[in-house]
């Protein structure tokens, strides 16, 4: 009967390591998924948070494009009326001309080298400017 005995014992000793050897790799499976699932939270969050201050750098960057837009906007809408303006008043300095005869020309030609020195400002900055981007 010892030999039964033995065989119970080991049956018993074999059992009770199988059940410490579940246990141990739940254990360990369950820190392992917890680890893993906190890396994961972790770099969301900090591609969250990248993604948060790119939008906000792009943001900044959009309202200073606004704001020199719409300062150009409001130049060039200037300079036009100062032409219109101008050339508007060469064409009213020139006097009515007499009953048949041609009318004569218009003062224009400061008119005409204030546009030219508009154009040639305008050329001088376009060909400073850098490439966009």
């Amino acid at each position: 009967m010892t030999w039964r005995r033995s065989l119970l014992v080991v049956l018993i000793f074999l059992l009770v390591i199988s059940a410490l050897a579940l246990v141990i790799g739940r254990i360990g499976r369950r820190a392992g998924e917890a680890k893993v699932t906190q890396a994961v939270e972790r770099q969301h969050a900090d591609s969250v948070a990248e993604a948060r201050a790119d939008e906000r750098a792009a943001a900044v960057v959009s309202n200073s494009i606004s704001q020199r837009v719409a300062r150009a906007d409001d130049l060039s809408t200037r300079a036009v009326k100062a032409t219109i303006k101008d050339l508007r008043d060469a064409i009213d300095t020139v006097p009515p001309a007499a009953a048949g005869a041609p009318a004569p020309a218009a003062p224009v030609d400061r008119l005409r080298d204030a546009l030219n020195a508009d154009i040639d400002r305008a050329n001088r900055a376009g060909g400073t400017a850098g490439p966009v981007g």
